[in-house]
């Protein structure tokens, strides 16, 4: 119950950094916040406070900072409508912000935290009997950039490109002096075997000291990459590698970040890091109803030299809601059957 009610909390703490980035940017830029509200369903706490209405919902997931003329017409001065459009811009993709920054102090914190060196995309040397070096192979001092196509940010997605691979030969680019080379059909197999039975390629990576630049390159390296992830994740969902039925919704990460506190914390906070960035990623979608499809009518505004008439851009985000909301159903169902059935 413990680790449930931890991992409740943090996507709430997620949510509410959202929220805070739409209204901390919105009360600097003199726009009227009209309510403030945390999660979803009947109120359970009201206080109106320097013209804002805080608000404190019984349900745990979602939250809002509800402007005046955000969603349609007004007359006043301090309203959404009235703000320049950069300013517009700024609070529409504050919220996103807020959730990368916030992910990437928590990586910075875990990475910063961590003891020893740390292992570099640069080959150090290989085991005896490795058969794949020279010029036109792989060498010592190699900092391997990218495996058939797949940008290696950090030593961790070597193993991850490699394992998309045929399993046979893959091109590698990699910086060797300064310069960038591309090695073609570099044939790459597990075939040396550890004492504990583990199957390795035969390269050794080198190190370098934990120095404070050193960990926050990796910490950004490591928060793009999460960022990556999502994206890949989509990828998947659009060409169909991965169908609707394996999406979780609130449900499905409060249970997941739950099994990962009972674990290790250092691996909820890696996961909380991850889900803050992943918000940031999905909420900058250009669909109705994110935060990113309402960036792109302020672009189109910008384009057009004059706003998209507001009545026809609620259709959209209208319409965008509903699907929504009928998406939501559909894998929080799909959480709890999963949950029912193990």
């Amino acid at each position: 119950m413990l680790q449930i009610l931890l991992a409740i909390l943090a996507f709430g703490v997620l949510i509410i950094v959202h929220e805070f980035g739409h209204f901390i940017t919105a009360k600097r830029g003199g726009v009227q916040v009209n309510e403030f509200w945390i999660g979803m369903g009947p109120a359970i706490f009201k206080k109106e406070w320097h013209g804002t209405v805080y608000c404190l919902r019984l349900l745990p997931f979602g939250g809002a900072c509800v402007m005046e003329g955000e969603d349609g017409e007004s007359e006043s001065e301090h309203s959404f409508g009235k703000a320049k459009l950069r300013r517009r811009m700024l609070i529409v993709v504050a919220g996103a912000l807020m959730n990368f920054l916030v992910g990437f102090l928590i990586v910075l914190t875990l990475v910063g935290s961590q003891k020893g060196d740390m292992i570099t995309r640069t080959i150090d040397n290989f085991q005896d009997g490795f058969q794949y070096q020279g010029e036109t192979m792989l060498m010592p001092g190699d900092t391997i950039l990218s495996i058939n196509g797949y940008a290696t940010l950090i030593r961790e997605d070597i193993d991850q490109a490699l394992a998309q691979g045929a399993g046979g030969a893959y091109d590698i680019k990699v910086r060797r002096g300064g310069e960038t080379v591309n090695l073609e059909n570099v044939p790459l197999t597990r075939e040396f075997t550890t004492e504990d039975g583990r199957k390795l390629y035969g390269i050794n990576f080198a190190v370098e000291t934990r120095t404070p630049l050193a960990v926050i390159d990796r910490s950004a390296r490591v928060s793009v990459n999460y960022a990556r992830l999502v994206w890949t994740s989509l990828g998947q969902l659009v060409t169909g590698k991965v169908g609707i039925d394996q999406l979780s919704g609130p449900v499905g990460v409060a249970d997941v970040m739950a099994d990962t506190a009972k674990a290790s914390m250092r691996s909820f906070f890696d996961l909380v890091a991850f889900i803050s960035i992943n918000l940031g990623v999905m909420n900058l979608l250009p669909l109705p109803a994110l935060d990113g499809g309402r960036l792109l009518f302020l672009v189109i505004e910008g384009v057009r030299r004059k706003p998209v008439p507001a009545k026809y851009e609620g259709y959209v985000h209208a319409a965008g809601l509903v699907a929504l909301l009928a998406l939501m159903v559909y894998v929080t169902g799909q959480d709890i059957l999963r949950l029912i059935t193990g």
